[in-house]
């Protein structure tokens, strides 16, 4: 197939002009506001909204010249002021913020920021705010990660799923078949194998695969085995079972069995790990929702998406993570903030938001079949995007350990890098490790 030379100007070209057409057609005009009886000269409420794009500055204006402008309309009482949440030190401001009583009134919360902000009471409890019919539109997966003890703290935003990315060229040069949804690991570990090219030196020029250490839960689960022992805040690490050790085994092979067919992390320089399909230099690579609008911009090769492999038995999972908006719990506008983040994870910003630029995929299950699997920029170039609609079905959601920060930080990042980075432990010496110090740690 053909290089489709118009990408980058059909993105250049959406982000510049696009914009007020899709907020106009997604998001209706304002219904005049009722006479309340406040005065013409009442001050308008300012809040605070703390988001990101990382697709640059195209995607920062969707927000600020877009979407706040949109929700003004329908609020025009309310004013809201945008806060970039890409420093790098974001996670940790945020922290000093909300114990200070100065966080955004709104913030983009992923991950273990989530996590730490609502176990550590910062967040405002939203129960009140949402009936159960609304939040049955959500993918259940998503909105496990915003609930602790049963009360909701923060509503989902995009799905971040995960699919296989694969290049047609390097495929096509290696004589390997396009994968399908029936592929195992097997299949792929074929494909992979095939699609290794070495120099005449010996050293590799191209990779099958680029495996992810950092995200393998799915791939425990595909095989029968767990990664904790409760879906969320788990208390007991369980993967040295039997299903979990060989499920992890496959995929430490890739980089350190015998014939290797997966990089070491860190060793494609000044790449990082969501980067290293755009490099051209590996045949397959598991990639997330978010960076469809990135490869189209960036990738200068054939490619595609499709599903992710079934394990050897047959058995399918998936992985999605925590995104979504939290309240400031010690704001002093909630019930104006509560109602940006209704706003925003309404189906009509939810709908703009995979049309644009910034090419989210839709967590409300109403909106991502359509304006995802059809409309968005991905599936108009062609790109089987779908494949991360069709996985939600089977998607759990990414697992965090009670104390999570502590865990992280103090047990299972340190030796899990010296099992997959280093290669300092072995596989399952390096697991058993993690499980003895978490037990430990819990007792």
């Amino acid at each position: 197939m053909a290089k489709r030379m118009n990408r980058r100007d059909f993105l250049r070209l959406s982000a510049t002009t696009a914009g007020t057409g899709l907020i106009a057609a997604c998001v209706a005009p304002a219904a005049a506001p009722a006479d309340s009886g406040a005065s013409m000269d009442e001050e308008p409420i300012e809040i605070r909204l703390a988001e990101g794009s990382w697709v640059g500055p195209e995607g920062i204006a969707f927000w600020t010249d877009e979407i706040i402008p949109a929700f003004e309309e329908e609020q025009p009482t309310i004013n809201v002021t945008f806060e970039n949440a890409e420093s790098p030190d974001y996670a940790d401001k945020l922290y000093t913020q909300s114990v200070a009583g100065d966080a955004p009134d709104v913030m983009f919360i992923w991950g273990g920021i989530n996590y730490n902000l609502m176990q550590k009471g910062q967040l405002l409890q939203l129960d009140d705010y949402f009936d159960s019919e609304d939040l049955e539109d959500f993918y259940p997966a998503k909105l496990d990660a915003h609930l602790l003890d049963g009360k909701l703290y923060g509503m989902p935003k995009y799905v971040s799923t995960a699919a296989v990315a694969y290049n047609k060229d390097l495929l096509d040069e290696a004589g390997v078949d396009y994968p399908d949804g029936t592929w195992t690991w097997v299949d792929y570990l074929a494909a992979y194998e095939a699609a290794t090219v070495p120099d005449d030196d010996g050293n590799i020029v191209s990779w099958g695969n680029y495996m992810n250490y950092r995200i393998l839960e799915h791939y425990v689960w595909m095989n029968g085995g767990e990664w904790m022992n409760a879906p969320l805040f788990g208390t007991k690490c369980l993967l040295d079972s039997s299903e979990a050790l060989e499920a992890l085994q496959f995929n430490y092979d890739q980089i350190f069995g015998s014939n290797p067919v997966s990089p070491i992390a860190g060793t494609i320089p000044e790449v990082g790990w969501h980067n290293i399909f755009s490099t051209g230099k590996v045949a397959f690579a598991e990639s997330h929702s978010w960076t469809v609008t990135n490869y189209i911009r960036e990738n200068d090769f054939n490619w595609d998406f499709t599903d992710l492999p079934l394990s050897p038995t047959g058995g399918k999972a998936g992985i999605t993570f925590a995104d979504g908006y939290g309240v400031a719990k010690l704001t002093k506008e909630p019930d104006a903030a509560v109602e940006l983040v209704r706003f925003l994870t309404g189906p009509k910003a939810q709908r703009a938001m995979a049309l644009s630029i910034v090419g989210l995929q839709p967590t409300r299950r109403s909106v991502a079949g359509e304006a995802w699997d059809v409309e968005s920029m991905g599936a108009q170039e062609g790109f089987d995007v779908a494949a991360f609609s069709r996985i939600m079905d089977d998607a759990r959601l990414d697992p965090a350990f009670q104390e999570n920060e502590k865990v992280n930080s103090e047990i299972f990042s340190p030796i899990w890098e010296q099992i997959w980075v280093t290669n300092e432990l072995g596989l399952e010496e390096g697991v058993n490790l993690i499980v003895q110090r978490i037990d430990e740690l819990f007792a």
